[in-house]
């Protein structure tokens, strides 16, 4: 078939789901079920009309992909979908520049849709929309702190079709995903995505409401907002503000914040580099009490923004263990007398502690002790340690994602999935992610920082939303950007 590059400027908004097939042709011409079963990949109709509510009030343009069933060979759609008008049937279908949806052949079996195709993001020099009836998304590094490319796949707006009698097949039922992705057209260059995911009810929830078949949508409440990682003095303005929208936005519950504290001031990876240390130096950041002060200043401003009755939670991450390694260490002592002061403060008051030895964590504690020089910590906020856990609708929420299973160190979505049992909502890595139920946020800093240049790096800024009845969505921030204005 040949390729058509389709772009409309009436629809700026798309909604993508896939529908898994339920027939296959015979050698006699019949219209048959592969195998002769029981009839699957029927249309969720609650879900479905749920999408198409969704898509009239975002003046959408709703796209279903249709992927094999539980054989390449059946690729007949369910009878409930004959005659739709909103089936895709190209080879590919261009969003923008950057953007496309393509009909990449991967078996809904697979565990991990986007195995063996980032390759493909060179080759067709865009990201990428798969069909699958998974959801996932996977960040590909791009040179020089551009903005990441992305495998995206959508999740099914049927029900399941696979063969349970095998353990592919079994694996494949229990993990099916009724979902679809939401693409908002920025420009020809710029994009904003953000994942739908229904309950097996056909319930979803898209920007706080939530979508019941034929049913008005209706404001959803929002648990849990977690933003990505802080790195206060390293932190983007744009993204800055554009998480300060979101709190007055969604108003949720709860909200987590991943290193939070940056430590720029007392960095160990640069303690040798003295050329970047004197031009620090000159610009203000090296002093610790400095960097503590800003820090206690925005933690207020968050809590004043969110309002009492929503939680802040501190989560124990890795920029926070710079604190306790610095005040071990003998610089403030010996060189950055500048920080001798509250050097020995911290020192001191991490000596008095009297727990028992494996109940401390330094990092918490010294984060806590360094904040409270500047002010009274707000009521509504909590200093996590590293051994806290936090569930909320069974999603893990108290792990930064540095540290994997038995000692390892943390790596992508898919390393994370044994965090939680495989439901958690993480940061650690700056790149958007989703893996089944593990979901990894973005950053809140600057995406150009020193230590990116030159190399790969796939940094985005993104912000998760746990909604009230239990599902996820990711909302990534494009230069300050995480939804149309309507």
């Amino acid at each position: 078939m040949v390729e058509k590059k389709k772009k409309s400027p009436k629809v700026e908004t798309y909604i993508i789901t896939s529908a898994q097939a339920s027939y296959y042709e015979n050698k006699d011409g019949d219209v048959v079920p592969y195998g002769g079963g029981p009839i699957k990949g029927k249309p969720h109709k609650k879900f479905l009309r749920g999408l198409e509510v969704c898509a009239d009030e975002l003046d959408a343009e709703l796209v279903i992909a249709p992927i094999a069933g539980k054989s390449s060979l059946e690729n007949i759609l369910h009878e409930d979908l004959a005659g739709s008008t909103n089936l895709f049937e190209g080879t590919n279908l261009w969003l923008n520049k950057n953007i496309q949806l393509r009909d990449i052949v991967v078996p809904p079996q697979n565990v991990d849709p986007t195995t063996g195709k980032a390759s493909l993001i060179s080759k067709y020099n865009s990201s990428l929309i798969i069909p699958h009836s998974k959801q996932r998304f996977l960040p590909v590094p791009v040179f020089n702190s551009d903005l990441p490319r992305y495998l995206f796949t959508t999740g099914s707006v049927t029900l399941p079709n696979y063969n349970t009698k095998n353990h592919k097949g079994d694996t494949a039922e229990r993990n099916h995903v009724f979902g679809g992705m939401v693409v908002e057209v920025i420009d020809d260059t710029f994009f904003n995505v953000r994942n739908l995911r229904a309950l097996k009810n056909g319930k979803f929830a898209d920007l706080g409401q939530v979508y019941n078949g034929d049913s008005v949508p209706k404001n959803i409440g929002v648990d849990t907002l977690v933003l990505g990682d802080i790195h206060w003095g390293d932190h983007d303005e744009e993204t800055r503000q554009a998480n300060y929208e979101m709190i007055d936005f969604f108003k949720p519950k709860r909200i987590f914040l991943h290193d939070f504290f940056n430590g720029h001031s007392i960095n160990h990876h640069e303690r040798n580099n003295f050329l970047k240390k004197v031009r620090e130096y000159d610009r203000d950041r090296l002093f610790l009490e400095d960097e503590f002060e800003g820090c206690y200043n925005e933690l207020c401003n968050i809590s004043k923004a969110a309002g009492s009755r929503t939680e802040i939670n501190v989560v124990s991450s890795n920029h926070h263990a710079f604190l306790p390694r610095y005040v071990n260490s003998d610089a403030w002592r010996k060189s950055d007398l500048w920080n001798a002061e509250i050097g020995s403060y911290l020192f001191a008051q991490g000596v008095a502690q009297g727990s028992d030895e494996k109940e401390i964590d330094d990092s918490s504690f010294l984060i806590e002790e360094g904040l409270k020089r500047h002010g009274k910590i707000p009521s509504n906020v909590e200093i996590l340690r590293l051994k806290d856990n936090y569930r909320r609708h069974g999603y893990q929420l108290a792990s930064h994602g540095d540290k994997g299973g038995h000692g390892s160190r943390g790596g992508s979505a898919k390393s994370r999935s044994v965090t939680g049992g495989g439901k958690s909502i993480t940061g650690h890595s700056h790149c958007m992610e989703i893996f089944g139920d593990t979901y990894v946020v973005g950053t809140s800093s600057q995406l150009d920082l020193p230590y990116t240049a030159g190399g790969g790096s796939a940094w985005i800024a993104a912000n998760a939303v746990l909604y009230q009845n239990g599902s996820v969505q990711m909302l990534p921030i494009i230069k300050g950007k995480w939804k149309a204005k309507r």
